[in-house]
């Protein structure tokens, strides 16, 4: 894949645990990797979210395999022109293993949130 051709900045976002002051835990998204890619919209589709309709819609980031965009997995979430995807799995799409294509959705309420 050509370089240009990755044209949006894509930041993945892993789950951390961290103690709050009362001793319970809570979870909180740390910046994990920021990355160049490729956001190709595949589908939109409607479902109910908490009673109502929400639009929900899917596609695939392509981006350059590492060591560290490997790691990505379905607990990520990514933030692509400040719409919030959660992950939903990855593949090598080619022989050579330089890239990843990343299988995005956004849960129709996330559109905006950081």
């Amino acid at each position: 894949m050509r370089a240009g051709t990755l044209n949006k900045r894509a930041t993945f976002k892993k789950p951390t645990r961290t103690q709050d002051a009362t001793g319970g835990w809570v979870t909180t998204l740390s910046d994990y990797i920021t990355v160049w890619a490729q956001l190709s919209p595949e589908r939109a589709r409607e479902k109910i979210q908490q009673g109502r309709i929400a639009n929900a819609s899917a596609g695939a980031l392509r981006i350059r395999s590492s060591t560290q965009t490997r790691q990505i997995d379905g607990t990520f979430v990514v933030v692509v022109d400040g719409v919030t995807y959660n992950v939903r799995g990855s593949a090598n799409p080619d022989q050579r293993n330089d890239m990843l294509e990343i299988i995005v959705e956004t849960d129709g309420t996330s559109a905006g949130a950081n």
